[in-house]
């Protein structure tokens, strides 16, 4: 698995729990927003080079 499946399994993953959350009223929304906001975060800082 890549770099970029990974981060757009935990965004996928990071929205269901956002998702189920939101519908349940328990913290699995926090923990789903927070999960979702890495993904993007890895998936915009994939393709950049260290001291390039």
């Amino acid at each position: 698995m890549g770099v970029k499946t990974f981060a757009w399994v935990l965004v996928a993953l990071g929205l269901a729990m956002a998702l189920y959350g939101w519908q349940a009223w328990n913290p699995a929304a926090f923990v789903g927003m927070v999960l979702a906001a890495l993904g993007i975060v890895v998936l915009a800082t994939s393709g950049r080079r260290p001291g390039g």
